[in-house]
């Protein structure tokens, strides 16, 4: 199957003027979609069979899908029926639009040998050689998402216990209420909030058994709430010479904090509440306040979608923001 050649602009396109969407132009161009393209490898072989897309286009639908809070067949619907959205996608007005079956089977794909890893981070690697990730400070958090699915029905009587349709999800717990399904971590820069780190775990998986994992290395502070302060983790921080801006908790030999203690965290929590900002966009425009998907490996392929959307869209601001 040989990979399907789109984009060629006809006389329809020459003739069709067309108001731009502001953001989709800016991203396409703040982006070098050539190298993304090279991450993404070609699809498809030598053998018969109708040709496939380029990953690079259904990487870009499945962006669009990400802004708009689009289910797979309404993304197929949209770019069908939005010039702007097949401008962004690279399709011309001649071209066919992926149906909804074959952007499934590309976010699929795209959990296979860490394939949307490597998207993530070469998106990253050009915010960075572009000046956007300064390295002040990582900002460190985590959210939890409900699962699509119901949870696990205990027994009850003669009615037998009847397991969740989602095998990966478990509850979690934060505040007072438990939530069955997800827990999303970011380390975000303290400049932009820009995420470099992000990975999805179920919802029983404590804060801090994932923490290391958002520390890049070579930020000059951590900053994080209660959850995140160890004393080893305060030592791994130091020998690396990093300032540990981890909110300190009490404990069973200080049951109270001290003023100072006090204090710190308080202007620890101005700065470390930025971090919010990209859990905000996730459930609030993204369509997340639950996962939509019924497995681990999909519903990680989803969210790590949504930090590529959300970091796109903030390196835009940004920029724009960034003295001229």
């Amino acid at each position: 199957m040989a990979e399907r050649v789109v984009g060629q602009l006809s006389l329809a396109d020459g003739l069709v003027s067309v108001r731009g969407d502001g953001m989709l132009e800016q991203v396409s161009a703040l982006v070098d979609w050539e190298a993304v393209s090279a991450v993404l490898g070609r699809r498809g072989g030598t053998g018969p069979g109708a040709p496939g897309y380029p990953g690079l286009v259904l990487l870009r639908c499945l962006l669009l899908g990400v802004w708009h809070g689009l289910s797979d067949p309404a993304l197929e619907a949209a770019v069908a029926d939005r010039i702007s959205f097949r401008r962004f996608a690279g399709l011309s007005l001649d071209d066919p639009v992926p149906d909804h079956a074959t952007l499934w089977r590309f976010r699929d794909s795209l959990a296979k040998a860490g394939m949307i890893d490597r998207v993530f981070a070469e998106i990253g690697r050009q915010l960075d050689a572009k000046g956007l990730i300064v390295r002040r400070g990582t900002l460190i958090d985590a959210s939890l998402v409900a699962a699509q699915a119901r949870p696990p029905r205990k027994p009850r009587g003669a009615v037998a216990a009847k397991p969740s349709a989602d095998a990966d999800a478990r509850w979690g717990r934060k505040g007072g209420s438990g939530v069955f399904g997800y827990k999303v971590h970011v380390g975000a820069d303290q400049s932009h909030t820009l995420i470099r780190r992000m990975e999805l775990s179920d919802a029983s998986l404590t804060d801090t058994e994932v923490a290391d994992d958002l520390i890049c290395g070579d930020e000059a502070a951590v900053y994080g709430d209660q959850a995140y302060y160890t004393h080893a983790r305060h030592a791994r921080l130091e020998a690396a010479g990093i300032t540990d801006r981890l909110m300190r908790r009490p404990n069973k030999h200080h049951r109270e904090l001290p003023a100072r203690h006090k204090q710190r965290n308080r202007l620890i929590a101005r700065v470390r509440a930025a971090v919010e900002r990209p859990f905000a966009m996730f459930k609030q425009h993204y369509g997340l306040r639950r996962m939509r998907f019924f497995t681990l490996a999909r519903n990680r392929v989803q969210m790590l979608l949504a930090g590529c959307a959300y970091n796109l869209r903030r390196a835009i601001a940004a920029t724009a923001a960034a003295p001229g």
